[in-house]
């Protein structure tokens, strides 16, 4: 199935700025999110709770789900910005109505635990984007613009591509097919749903923070005995970020787990792609045919836009 993609972004648009996970402790990402926007010809709009905090969320579930499904509905808004991610993206995931987002589709940005709403657009046959979001705005300026400029090129149809230096962790190859995935921790908390993703002929692609190692060994089997790894074009590794490992001798790198899960088939692997949790956080088109070419000394990812 080929994914539908949302209008791209003209100068003059709306995109609404929503918390649907963690709160914000102040202003400054939501400012300097908008600050962007309007450099880019574009008008922000804040979700009516955007500042709210109901224990570690943004708001109750209910205000987060307004402000999501508000956004979703509006004719006007052609993207949907979440300000961070955190955790919260799931308790309102089935609760979220589709209908007049299929009528006028717009592009939904973050990454994170919006992995979530990433897997329920691509099954329900829409492309995302995984990038950055406003809260990694608080970082220097010159640490997020390759960031913020792939973002720009993916909403305005411009040529999205990255040049990655080799790794000794690399599967050399090529191929071109659709991309998918996003935190490894909430793809494996989505397995059994309706929101479980299909791998199957697409490139995976997976980030992840803050995991003992025996836990993203763990998620990663997990995803294996699923299926994820088994009919896949080509693997894609993003930042794996504050992986804390233990005092055990001959304990594995992360690369190394991630290889052992995949020795048993021969698509190309590539590590060190610039996305997940870091500042240079590149977009990627989700649900977007991607070609990739893992070589010995540089590699490249370039999206089609349809």
């Amino acid at each position: 199935m080929k994914l539908k993609t949302p209008p791209y972004l003209k100068k003059g648009d709306r995109v609404a700025l929503v918390a649907p996970a963690g709160f914000l402790t102040d202003e400054k990402p939501i400012l300097l999110a908008e600050q962007l926007l309007q450099s880019w010809g574009l008008v922000a709009i804040r979700g009516d709770f955007l500042m709210e905090q109901d224990g570690y969320f943004a708001g109750t579930d209910t205000q987060r789900l307004q402000d999501f499904q508000k956004a979703l509905d509006n004719p006007k808004i052609k993207a949907i910005w979440a300000v961070r991610g955190g955790y919260g993206s799931m308790r309102i995931l089935s609760k979220l109505k589709y209908t007049k987002f299929v009528k006028n589709p717009k592009w939904i940005i973050g990454f994170s635990d919006i992995t979530a709403f990433h897997s329920v657009l691509h099954n329900i046959g829409y492309k995302s984007i995984h990038g950055i979001m406003p809260i990694q705005l608080t970082k220097p300026v010159k640490e997020t613009e390759k960031a913020t400029e792939s973002l720009y090129k993916a909403l305005f149809k411009k040529d999205v591509e990255s040049i990655i230096a080799a790794s000794k962790y690399n599967r050399i190859g090529s191929t071109e097919a659709v991309v998918v995935g996003g935190n490894l921790s909430i793809l494996q908390s989505l397995l059994g749903s309706p929101c479980q993703i299909k791998t199957k002929n697409k490139i995976l692609f997976i980030e992840e923070i803050g995991e003992d190692m025996y836990r993203v060994d763990r998620l990663l089997q997990s995803l294996k005995a699923a299926g994820y790894f088994r009919d896949l074009k080509a693997l894609i590794v993003g930042s794996f970020m504050d992986i804390k490992t233990d005092s055990i001798a001959g304990v594995k790198t992360y690369q190394e787990l991630i290889l052992e899960v995949v020795e048993e088939y021969e698509y190309p692997v590539l590590f060190d792609v610039p996305s997940g949790h870091i500042a240079d956080n590149r977009a990627l088109i989700l649900g977007a045919e991607v070609l990739i070419n893992v070589g010995e000394f540089v590699s490249c990812i370039r999206f089609k836009q349809g």
